[in-house]
């Protein structure tokens, strides 16, 4: 028997239901969730909303971002580093989530996609801890 792994279910379900609005919409959801349940995958919804969400991101060129700092930014600050993101990934849309993590000591960690750029004054420390050990 075949495994179905939780991105190969959001990317059927992402497919099944594109493009699709009102009633034929809400059959293609039902149909998933029955197949969910049959399939006995919806001990892992939230993995698959997660999937789901990457797939309608993707297509939709929308780049999702967490910024960690040691302290609140501003809007202004958010905003440059969204205008950054957006012309580094070529993305429609930037959607910047923050957070705040006084570990850190000073500058910023960022989460976009598959990559982290850890501008951080702890990062930095601990670099150069290693290189001077």
């Amino acid at each position: 028997m075949a495994v179905i792994s939780s991105k190969n279910a959001a990317n059927a379900i992402y497919l099944a239901t594109k493009d699709k609005s009102g009633h034929e919409f809400e059959k293609s959801l039902d149909l998933a969730f029955n197949f969910l349940i049959k399939k006995n995958l919806i001990g892992r919804a939230d993995e698959i909303l997660d999937h789901l969400e990457k797939f309608a991101d993707d297509d939709s060129g929308t780049v999702r971002a967490l910024v960690t700092s040691p302290h609140m930014l501003s809007a202004s600050a958010v905003n440059e580093i969204a205008r950054k993101l957006k012309s580094r990934y070529g993305a429609r849309e930037i959607i910047v989530q923050t957070k705040t993590d006084p570990s850190l000591v000073g500058g910023i960690k960022i989460e976009a996609k598959d990559e982290v750029v850890d501008l951080s004054w702890s990062n930095q420390l601990n670099q150069l801890k290693n290189y001077l050990i």
